[in-house]
């Protein structure tokens, strides 16, 4: 079961510009996507997995009669076509703009996020340690050099560090969900709980580990 929810995020800067060389009030709108994945176990315990972030649309320039919200929004709506968003970054953009005198120029950064929240199912989880065994395999087999990632970002689930900045910590992919730790990470994890620590399944079954 996923959950789906929505924010957005404003920031702006403002610089002002010469009086007397013909400058107007001119407003730059920069309009972002977020997406956030995330997974929640059945205790409450988040984890982030990964986000991709992405230009909407080009740069948005308007050049505002007057600096109301209501121009600015019509403004807008006639860009995007999105009446809700326009009225809100209208009132947002007008309040921004009360303290500047003019000419200005204002750069505004919208970012729409949109996050999903992976449910993790309810599973057994085994209460022991993993055993020596299972550590000597995992380096065996299951060791990851930082170059073979490739050039999408990858985080550890444990630390939330990027993996391929480990010069010094090895990488251990997990064999049966193939999930991605520091080595020292996932190890302290296991000395604890025989299970990855985002989807609860155990890194091998107990009959390879007595093999």
């Amino acid at each position: 079961m996923n959950t789906h929810r929505s924010a957005t995020e404003f920031t702006s800067n403002a610089s002002l510009q010469p009086q007397n060389l013909g400058f107007v009030n001119t407003i730059v709108v920069n309009l972002h996507g977020e997406t956030k994945e995330l997974a929640e176990d059945q205790n409450g315990m988040v984890t982030h997995l990964r986000s991709h972030w992405a230009p909407l649309l080009r740069p948005i320039v308007l050049k505002p009669q007057t600096i109301t919200p209501r121009h600015i929004s019509q403004l807008l709506h006639h860009k995007i076509g999105e009446t809700p968003l326009s009225q809100a970054l209208g009132e947002k953009i007008a309040r921004r703009c009360v303290d500047l005198p003019g000419p200005f120029l204002l750069n505004v950064h919208v970012t729409l996020i949109r996050e999903v929240r992976i449910m993790l199912p309810s599973v057994s989880v085994p209460s022991k340690a993993a055993s020596s065994d299972v550590f000597q395999r995992l380096v065996e087999e299951q060791t990851v050099e930082s170059v073979d990632l490739g050039k999408e970002e990858q985080t550890c689930l444990v630390c939330l560090e990027d993996l391929s900045e480990s010069s010094s910590n090895n990488i251990i992919r997990m064999p049966k969900c193939l999930h991605l730790f520091h080595q020292d990470c996932i190890f302290e994890w296991l000395r604890h709980q025989n299970s990855c620590p985002l989807c609860r399944r155990v890194p091998y079954d107990q009959v390879h580990e007595t093999e």
